[in-house]
């Protein structure tokens, strides 16, 4: 057999979640250096969304999407002497990952710990990348400080909150319903505001006694931004790392003014999330080990619905991790 079947999700074109098409396709035995992987979970995450709906645009179209993904090797091609058939990997960073088998260069992947499932890898390499980036790199967030981290029951800003307070910090987080405000409650965190309920800022002067955060979070951009931003004390430091709602206008007077210390956080900029053989990856693993990070069951949405998982994502339907899961039943 020359070739192999893969189920596949490409777009055609930009578009809203109906342009995710799945699809059958063949694809060859891999080459010098590459191993084929047969995939279990394949991690989601509003990056894709960006992808698909043309704000990052591909260099070509059709096209595929999905950056994260881990699996079992199914066949390697010559040269390839670090995997062997049946070892248990992941990789990330690469887009094309929402599909049932994928060939990649061998050093584009690594041999996943024994004791980290294939959906939790999904789930949080780069979601926990992102967060150590906010977290250590953007602004290092310390014990004492006061936090405001914007959609905290979402799959960054989970991670974002349970790890803020494992350091020591004084979390405030905002969610988008008074369902995934009982949901944060239910977590042990204190002060939870619903956006859907009225002026955020000025419950975040309430819980502060009018004192200011240290730093704020923000993946949701244009509904939230601004508003943050009059919250963060002279010398803070204001972290945008998303914009769900658009793109805000950034008042650089103001943080001038203020001396803020203002960061849009892309992961792609710092050279140590650019490496893809895991080397990032440690401390996050740690985190789950050790219980800091209390990883829920994902969403699992079959990859033929990857539409629908998107769909869910944008609406803001969903809390945590979502992960596609191909039908594959026997691996080669």
């Amino acid at each position: 057999m020359n070739n192999i079947t893969s189920g596949i999700v490409r777009i055609e074109q930009p578009g809203k979640p109906e342009v995710l098409r799945y699809e059958q396709t063949e694809i060859l035995k891999p080459g010098e250096g590459e191993v084929l992987i047969g995939q279990k979970a394949i991690g989601v995450n509003f990056l894709d969304v960006f992808f698909r709906n043309g704000t990052f645009p591909m260099p070509a179209y059709p096209a595929l999407i999905g950056l994260e993904a881990a699996g079992i090797v199914e066949q390697t091609g010559n040269g390839v002497k670090a995997f062997a058939v049946g070892d248990r990997v992941a990789y990330y960073g690469s887009n094309g990952a929402y599909a049932e088998r994928r060939i990649l260069p061998a050093n584009e992947i690594f041999k996943l710990p024994d004791d980290i499932s294939f959906e939790q890898a999904a789930s949080i390499m780069i979601k926990g990348m992102t967060s150590h980036m906010l977290l250590k790199q953007s602004h290092e967030l310390r014990a004492g400080e006061v936090v405001l981290i914007h959609a905290m029951t979402g799959g960054v800003g989970t991670l974002l909150s349970e790890w803020a307070r494992s350091i020591g910090a004084t979390v405030i987080g905002t969610v988008g319903s008074a369902a995934k405000k009982n949901l944060a409650l239910k977590r042990g965190f204190e002060h939870v505001i619903d956006l859907s309920a009225g002026n955020f800022a000025e419950r975040v002067r309430q819980i502060t006694g009018d004192k200011g955060i240290d730093v704020f979070y923000d993946s949701i951009g244009v509904a939230t931004f601004q508003k943050s931003l009059e919250l963060v004390k002279p010398g803070g430091s204001a972290v945008l790392y998303g914009w769900a709602s658009g793109m805000p206008a950034i008042n650089t007077a103001f943080i001038e003014q203020r001396k803020i210390h203002f960061v849009q956080a892309v992961l792609n900029n710092y050279p140590a999330y650019q490496d893809k053989s895991g080397k990032a990856l440690p401390e996050i693993f740690s985190l789950v080990r050790n219980g800091v990070f209390q990883l829920e069951k994902p969403l699992i949405y079959p990859l033929s619905n990857a539409n629908q998982a998107h769909a869910d994502l944008e609406e803001r339907k969903t809390t945590g991790s979502i992960i596609l899961v191909p039908a594959i039943v026997k691996h080669l």
